[in-house]
């Protein structure tokens, strides 16, 4: 199975009408949460997160969440204490985590993760102007992500890098 990535023209209407609308302070962007709901509709996801990396200060800001009861759509995390994360932003390729043992090595809010009856992680580079601006997170069962998901959420990440972009006054 590889899921390439297509778009109905119904998906595309909605991504065009998510694109159209302006943020409103205190809701979630909605092209993120077109984003997740379109991941959810053809991947499948418990949890989807996105982060917006400051290498500056070697941060990474959460720009959405689809549970911000757990994970809080402004909540941040240092870099260099998440391997997994460490490991995106140096190598920014596509990165899947299979199991809960890997999640355990891999992701200091383990815990968390299981909470939502999480043990599988995919997470996708966001790059917009020539730089890796972030990561799209799809978590869900453990073993439930494969490579073949891998093309289809990385055009779901050439999608939301407006969003990464237009949270981000360096790229103003």
């Amino acid at each position: 199975m590889n899921l390439l990535f297509t778009l109905s023209p119904p998906e595309i209407e909605t991504l065009t009408a998510a694109l159209s609308c302006a943020r409103k302070p205190g809701t979630p962007d909605p092209l993120l949460r077109a984003l997740d709901e379109l991941a959810q509709l053809r991947v499948g996801h418990r949890l989807f997160t996105a982060l917006r990396y400051d290498l500056a200060a070697g941060m990474a800001h959460r720009l959405y969440s689809s549970a911000p009861q757990i994970y809080a759509a402004n909540g941040s995390k240092r870099i260099v204490d998440a391997p997994a994360l460490h490991r995106m932003v140096t190598s920014g390729q596509p990165m899947l985590t299979a199991d809960a043992d890997a999640v355990r090595k891999n992701f200091p809010d383990a815990d968390a993760i299981f909470s939502l009856n999480c043990e599988s992680v995919l997470n996708i580079p966001v790059y917009g102007r020539g730089q890796l601006l972030g990561q799209i997170n799809l978590l869900h069962a453990s073993d439930y992500y494969s490579p073949a998901h891998i093309k289809f959420c990385e055009g779901l990440a050439i999608i939301a890098a407006p969003a990464f972009i237009a949270c981000d006054p360096s790229h103003a």
